[in-house]
């Protein structure tokens, strides 16, 4: 356990100086390698569950109950978020119901 923490010490002191020859400003530097980090850990997460988004989650039960309320019928294998979400989608379309249009979330 040691040796893995002071190679990751190895590896982040590395990392820094490289950052450092970008920028002058060592604040500048850290603030980089943390958001590089952040990154990173992100990746591994998304890895480890096994999904690339969580649009390939499976389906939430208010999508299932909003889908049936529609007609629409779920497939035995059941549905991802993007594919109920897809199929509320055209089955709003097909009854005639008010499709509010989705805007992108804005990250600040």
């Amino acid at each position: 356990m040691i040796i893995d923490i002071q190679t990751k010490i190895g590896e982040y002191l590395e990392l820094i100086e490289a950052i450092r020859e970008d920028f002058d400003d060592p604040v500048i530097a850290m603030t980089v390698l943390q958001e590089i980090r952040k990154d990173a850990r992100a990746e591994e997460i998304r890895r480890g569950r096994g999904f690339s988004s969580t649009g390939d989650l499976p389906a939430t039960d208010a999508q299932i109950g909003y889908l049936k309320s529609l007609g629409g019928e779920v497939p035995e294998h059941g549905l991802t978020r993007n594919q109920a979400s897809k199929m509320i989608e055209e089955l709003q379309l097909k009854k005639g119901a008010v499709v509010v249009e989705k805007v992108p979330r804005q990250r600040f």
